[in-house]
């Protein structure tokens, strides 16, 4: 039996999985640094060397490197710092893993602390939390008519989809010297926060242009034993080709650090040197607009077929926002210089309601400031409770959301009163889409028909409860467009205890 066919293909999650870590590690303070009096804080940046999905697991390589600022133990009270690096391997088990699937790997670093075992080593520990989603990409076709069956009834549904075009990834890498003040002679990197700020996509036939801002802030000491900051944004762009994609189709995309080197610029003064190389991935997506047939039938022919449920993406979306903090809180430091302070959004709930995503969190703020206005430092802590909604018109309870947010924009001003003025703007990022299920027609055999069918002329049927023209047509092999010329029906309503005549079919096919 010939079939006329449309194929679509699915990007389809086989595996969700939420998984952690955690990496420690004792750390020796090297000889030409004094002793450590006090840990102030530890940071950390989190590079991903390699990515690899295998049967029943997916493994993750990579490293977080780790900047531990310190009181000295000395006359002088000096604040220093310790770069180390915490390694890392983990396995995660997926029962139905395949090494030819797809994965979506989000890693974050929720907490990095030192903790003092002796004046000369300290011990690491990092919490890593890896967010899984596990594809295979299929293509499936969907039936559309069978020509040679001249009666065949179909009960049609346009949907749109969003099929997968193809998933494709770049490296790319940037070089930049950083200036930092005229004045200061580098003496070492005290922490290094980074953030992937200002991204955009360009998507040209066969190629995407993804390119980002990687925003560093660096604290750093100098010579003299002055603690001072600096702020650069490094440009990023890596040509990421996918088959066959164009200009009308969207994409996601992700960046991902895979190393950074940071250090004072030995070739010229007040500067420091900064080498990062990236992993983008991408995946692009073609808006399509097709037409399932979900049931059908013959009324002069037994056709008998199995049905499956696949699923499939659809209003697919991105929206952006920014939410903007504006207000005066107490802080308690009185006129202590602020050194700088780091910045960061952590999302505890995200939920898709109709036209509106809810989001709950906090935001951080870990304020570096002097002690007796000396060259010495301490943290304050300062939390912000953050509850929005962000307006999004096809958004609704079924949708699936993925957030992503960057800091473009903060400052704090140190009032008389002893209070803080924060300006913070965080930009959201929202990637939506559904899910749903359609029924496919999968496999299609012609039976021979029995004359019970055939025998009578005409059939009086009361309509029941959750009767439905085609149902009752498929029943007694006529078509919807017969019983309605037959009871002069207007539409395909019907009503329960409605009187239906349903003369004998004849039939085009011989």
């Amino acid at each position: 039996m010939e079939l006329e066919k449309n194929s679509l293909t699915i990007n389809q999650i086989v595996a969700q999985k939420l998984d952690s870590e955690i990496c420690e590690g004792d750390c020796i303070v090297p000889d030409i640094k004094p002793d450590i009096l006090k840990i102030i804080q530890t940071s950390g940046i989190v590079n991903i060397y390699k990515k690899e999905v295998m049967d029943g697991k997916i493994r993750i390589d990579g490293a977080i490197n780790t900047y531990t600022m310190y009181l000295a133990e000395e006359q002088k009270r000096e604040v220093r710092a310790i770069n180390y690096v915490l390694d890392f391997s983990q396995i995660v088990n997926i029962e139905n893993a395949k090494s030819s699937m797809n994965a979506e790997i989000n890693t974050k670093l929720n907490s990095v602390e030192s903790k003092i075992i002796n004046e000369r080593k300290i011990n690491v520990k990092a919490m890593l939390e890896f967010d899984i989603k596990l594809f295979t990409n299929t293509s499936e076709e969907f039936i559309t008519d069978i020509p040679e069956i001249l009666d065949l009834q179909k009960m049609e549904k346009t949907i749109e989809v969003n099929s997968l075009v193809g998933r494709g990834r770049a490296k790319a890498a940037a070089k930049e010297t950083i200036k930092i003040d005229d004045v200061d002679n580098l003496a070492e990197i005290l922490n290094c926060n980074v953030e992937i700020t200002n991204r955009d996509t360009k998507i040209s036939y066969n190629k995407i242009l993804a390119k980002a801002d990687t925003k560093l802030k660096i604290m750093y000491l100098t010579t003299d034993g002055r603690i001072n900051s600096t702020y650069a944004n490094i440009p990023i762009m890596g040509f990421v080709d996918i088959q066959d994609i164009s200009e009308e189709n969207s994409c996601d995309v992700q960046y991902e650090i895979k190393n950074m080197i940071l250090k004072p610029n030995g070739e010229t003064e007040h500067s420091i040197y900064v080498e990062i190389e990236m992993e983008i991935y991408a995946s692009a997506y073609e808006a399509k607009e097709i037409n399932i047939v979900e049931d059908l039938y013959s009324p002069s022919r037994a056709l008998k077929f199995e049905q499956k449920k696949v699923k499939v993406m659809k209003n697919k979306m991105t929206y952006h926002d920014i939410y903007s903090v504006r207000e005066k809180q107490i802080l308690n430091i009185g006129n202590e210089k602020i050194y700088d302070a780091n910045v960061k959004f952590k999302i505890d709930s995200v939920r898709a309601l109709k036209g509106e995503i809810e989001i709950n969190g906090n935001i951080y703020v870990d304020f570096i400031h002097s002690i007796n206005n000396m060259q010495e430092a301490e943290i304050t802590n300062l939390a912000i409770p953050i509850e929005y909604n962000m307006k999004c018109q096809e958004v609704n309870t079924n949708t699936n959301v993925k957030i992503e947010t960057d800091i473009p924009m903060q400052d704090f001003t140190i009032l008389p009163s002893g209070e803080v003025e924060i300006k913070i703007d965080v930009e959201l990022l929202a990637n939506t889409s559904q899910e749903i299920d359609i029924n496919k027609i999968d496999t299609i055999k012609e039976e021979n028909i029995g004359n019970e069918m055939t025998e009578y002329n005409m059939v009086i049927y009361f309509t029941k409860k959750d009767d439905s023209l085609w149902k009752i047509a498929k029943e007694y092999r006529s078509t919807m467009a017969t019983i309605k010329e037959n009871n002069e029906l207007v539409n395909d309503e019907i009503i329960p205890g409605m009187q239906l005549f349903i003369p004998k079919y004849v039939g085009a096919n011989g």
